[in-house]
């Protein structure tokens, strides 16, 4: 029980970990003159978004509450990852002060999860021929 938990609990943080990070007034975000033509905050997002795919499926795995997320985990978290990201820039447009939804920013989450997966994929085979 315990380890299972630890799943849920570090899903959970990441989960608010983004929406904090999410809702730090625009201003307040160090700004990084020398790349900013690679558009770092997509890159923010794809990293943020493919951890937490990541960590759903590995939650959705070992937990055993609701039976319907364990047959197919990969699914769920890209879908959960897509609409907590859809949110979250919705919080961004109309909540977070000096903040601005953008839909690219969405397109960038679902990218996230779907990396995410693969990743994931990639973990799973290594570790099963281990």
């Amino acid at each position: 029980m315990t380890i299972r938990l630890r799943y849920h609990i570090l899903t959970l943080l990441w989960a608010f970990f983004i929406l904090v990070l999410c809702g730090i007034p625009g201003q307040h975000i160090p700004r990084l003159a020398f790349i900013d033509w690679l558009r770092p905050d997509k890159i923010v997002h794809l990293f943020l978004f493919g951890v937490l795919s990541f960590l759903l499926i590995n939650t959705f795995r070992q937990q055993l509450l609701l039976i319907f997320l364990n047959h197919h985990p990969k699914i769920y978290s890209i879908l959960i990852s897509t609409v907590y990201g859809i949110v979250i820039e919705l919080l961004q447009a109309y909540v977070f002060i000096n903040r601005s939804g953008e839909v690219f920013d969405a397109v960038a989450d679902t990218v996230g999860a779907l990396i995410g997966v693969w990743v994931y994929n990639y973990w799973a085979k290594r570790t099963a021929k281990s």
